[in-house]
């Protein structure tokens, strides 16, 4: 078996351009650096950092509806982050261009937690506790 290093991307699929990218600009403080269009997709591409990469997907013949973690399938995506005191920057931030999450403190770390447009479950994760 070969030896995983890390994830190279991320991809969500959303249900509508104009609402999701705006979030997600918002969130990673840029503009898409890169895009793949095709006739079955149109994906966004954001940089989040250690050369990872995390694409928004639009699909023209997408099913609509929203996000659901108990459906079988993706749970969350959890984005490290350095230190406690930039989870809670990073909240302070994100309320500051209107975006709302929960903040968890829990035995093995800081937690932020927030939904994008469609439901989609993203979390800011550092391990260091109050």
């Amino acid at each position: 078996m070969p030896e995983f290093t890390g994830y190279a991307h991320v991809a969500l699929t959303v249900t509508d351009h104009s609402a999701s990218l705006p979030f997600y600009e918002k969130v990673f403080e840029t503009a898409p650096v890169g895009e793949l269009v095709t006739d079955d997709l149109d994906r966004k591409i954001f940089p989040v950092g250690a050369g990872q990469v995390f694409g928004v997907t639009q699909y023209p013949d997408g099913k609509g509806g929203r996000f659901d973690y108990l459906v079988p399938g993706l749970d969350h995506v959890s984005f490290a982050v350095a230190t406690r005191a930039d989870v809670l920057a990073l909240k302070d931030r994100l309320e500051g261009v209107g975006i709302s999450g929960d903040l968890s403190e829990v035995p093995y770390g800081t937690v932020l937690n927030i939904k994008d447009p469609d439901g989609n479950a993203l979390e800011f994760f550092s391990a260091e506790t109050a």
